[in-house]
């Protein structure tokens, strides 16, 4: 177990600031805003955001964390894998955001298995599509691998590992490596702590994540939208919520866990919300302060 506080190998990431890939989400505060703020709390590094949102090309990703000093630690990648005649797509994308990763350092490449572009409605998926999802994460490991960076696969909200019998397909019938999610796994019916600590030797990556039951059920049941319960608070700062982030760190710490931790808190900047960063970063402080007495 670390004898140090995680808060030395804890991270950014722009959707705590409002920036996030899924369409229409609200206003997008500028990257060198979010990352000068992510710099001035003392985070020690920070995923790239949506792709292209710290830039289009290797070298002006690798010039936006070096002038902060925070070194890129992953990259979301939203892709459609389950369906075999959009293979050249997801290989289009996935050599695009390789590309600018692996000229930034070692992040991992973040997969999150989308129905289409537009992050359509989840469907049941038949015994082909499952094995073209599975196919597909092979093919990503490859490509990645080409780069000189892995793939983690990041169970999510709205996509198409969501659900804890989405969980349990993948972890039996893939060979991809996690990113454990504390907050979409908790939500999706998953027990965080529990893929902790029977699955850590399939973990490569943490997402710290907060969230409120009592509005994550409203949205479970189809009453609101993800946008809908962003905006009423259901990511809330780190110890505010109903997750088991305390059981998560123990487990994953007893473990011999030595990677990133990233903190997100889901916002949309919306309506007459104010288009600064303070009361996000206001948010991010009170989950450090929390995140430090874990150790």
């Amino acid at each position: 177990m670390s004898t140090t506080s995680i808060v030395n190998r804890l991270v950014g990431n722009p959707i705590s600031w409002g920036v996030c890939e899924v369409p229409d989400w609200g206003f997008q505060l500028d990257s060198r805003t979010v990352l000068a703020e992510m710099k001035r709390l003392g985070l020690r590094g920070t995923e790239q955001g949506p792709v292209g949102y710290l830039g289009s090309t290797p070298e002006s990703v690798a010039g936006a964390a070096a002038e902060f000093g925070l070194p890129i630690v992953g990259a979301f990648v939203p892709l459609v894998m389950h369906d075999r005649s959009q293979r050249d797509a997801m290989r289009k994308a996935a050599h695009f955001s390789a590309s600018l990763l692996g000229a930034t350092g070692k992040g991992f490449f973040i997969t999150a298995v989308v129905v289409d572009e537009g992050w359509g409605k989840r469907f049941p998926l038949s015994n082909d599509q499952w094995k073209a999802m599975f196919d597909g994460f092979k093919e990503i490991d490859e490509i990645c691998a080409g780069y000189g960076i892995k793939q983690v696969l990041h169970p999510h909200l709205n996509t198409l590992v969501e659900t804890f019998d989405d969980v349990r397909r993948v972890v039996e019938g893939s060979t991809v490596r996690w990113l454990l999610d504390t907050g979409h796994l908790m939500i999706g019916g998953t027990d965080p702590a529990k893929f902790a600590r029977e699955h850590f030797d399939l973990v490569d990556h943490v997402h710290i994540k907060d969230a409120k039951m009592s509005i994550a059920k409203r949205f479970l049941a189809g009453e609101i939208s993800l946008l809908e319960a962003t905006r009423d608070g259901v990511f809330c700062a780190a110890g505010d919520g109903d997750v088991p982030i305390s059981d998560v760190v123990k487990a994953m710490e007893s473990k011999g866990y030595a990677g990133w931790y990233v903190l997100e808190q889901d916002i949309a900047i919306v309506g007459d919300q104010p288009r600064n960063p303070v009361s996000a970063s206001a948010a991010v402080e009170r989950s450090i302060r929390y995140l430090a007495t874990l150790n």
